[in-house]
């Protein structure tokens, strides 16, 4: 079976992924082969494609991250034309004991791709867009109803508070106050005890400290969240909201407007508006792009396991 996912939302694609590769394997030992099409391209999906036999294991999974080639993206690096053929032979054969899965964390598909097209017609496309803040209290009804459990609007609320739009963040939580509920309802006192209180306002904190190159701020509040377990790929996810939080709000300022017009255009606290703008002065958006840029290459390598994250962060913070 042949799978494509794409979209911004990359714990939705994560745990689409484990579904289907659970799905595809039921009770048969598991046999997955992942590589990166940024590092490796596809030769490693072909070579594995075209492998004759299966040795000890009766099927196979190969997973190729970051398939940006089926992407609608300028830069997107593509493939030789002699590959991309042996590729869609290879996926032609369908094998019934082979799982290729192609993931690319782009919102918006290459429709005139070969591959793509292959793919609608013998395998399925899924698409994980990113949750606007305006949708994710739904998402959390939802998520929870479909786990059996009540929550009410007060406790909702604080969740979404707590967690901003990050999904790696609110599935912990999830999971926590499931644990804890004994009569498979969730209220706002359950909420209070069990999750982490909100650090939505503590990262708001920790950026305007990295903005000012106030170390000893900088690194209080990081180990005051470390007390409290909030991993860094969360602080990573936060920062970057952050960060081109600031991006949008200079590049309004630069263009004249007034920070309650800023403040009504990006639904943003006005009171926050202020205090970037003011944490702002000695910035540009270069700085802004190459913070940005840095964060970006933080969370991928974490994600990919090549550093410690714990380690990383910190270096990432005495780097600024």
């Amino acid at each position: 079976m042949n799978y494509i996912l794409f979209g911004s939302e990359e714990f939705l694609i994560n745990q689409r992924v484990k579904k289907i590769v659970k799905s595809f394997f039921d009770n048969d030992e598991i046999n997955i082969l992942k590589s990166d099409y940024l590092e490796v391209g596809i030769d490693e999906c072909n070579s594995a494609l075209e492998e004759v036999g299966l040795g000890f294991f009766s099927k196979k999974a190969i997973i190729l991250d970051n398939a940006d080639f089926l992407s609608i993206d300028k830069e997107r690096k593509k493939v030789d034309s002699y590959k991309l053929e042996k590729l869609l032979a290879n996926l032609n054969a369908n094998d019934e004991n082979i799982l290729m899965i192609f993931i690319t964390k782009k919102d918006s598909l290459l429709k005139r791709s070969e591959v793509v097209k292959l793919i609608e017609k013998i395998g399925k496309i899924y698409s994980f867009p990113i949750i606007k803040k305006a949708d994710f209290l739904t998402y959390i009804k939802k998520y929870f109803e479909m786990n059996g459990y009540d929550v009410d609007e007060n406790a909702l609320k604080i969740i979404s508070e707590n967690v901003g739009t990050d999904l790696y963040l609110f599935s912990n939580e999830a999971k926590k106050l499931m644990l804890y509920s004994k009569n498979k309802i969730i209220d706002k006192k359950d909420v209070e005890e069990i999750c982490s209180i909100n650090i939505s306002d503590n990262v708001f904190e920790l950026s305007n400290a990295i903005l000012a190159r106030n170390f000893e701020k900088i690194f209080k509040i990081y180990n005051d969240l470390m007390t409290r377990n909030v991993e860094p790929i969360t602080l990573i996810s936060f920062l970057t909201t952050n960060f081109i939080f600031y991006d949008e709000i200079m590049f309004l300022s630069n263009n004249g407007r007034s920070n309650e017009e800023i403040a009504s255009l990006l639904s943003a606290n006005p009171y926050r508006v202020q205090i970037s703008l003011k944490s702002l002065k000695n910035y540009n958006s270069d700085k802004i792009a190459k913070i940005l840029n840095d964060l970006y290459r933080l969370d991928k390598d974490i994600k990919l396991g090549n550093i410690d994250r714990f380690f990383a962060f910190e270096m990432f913070l005495t780097s600024l």
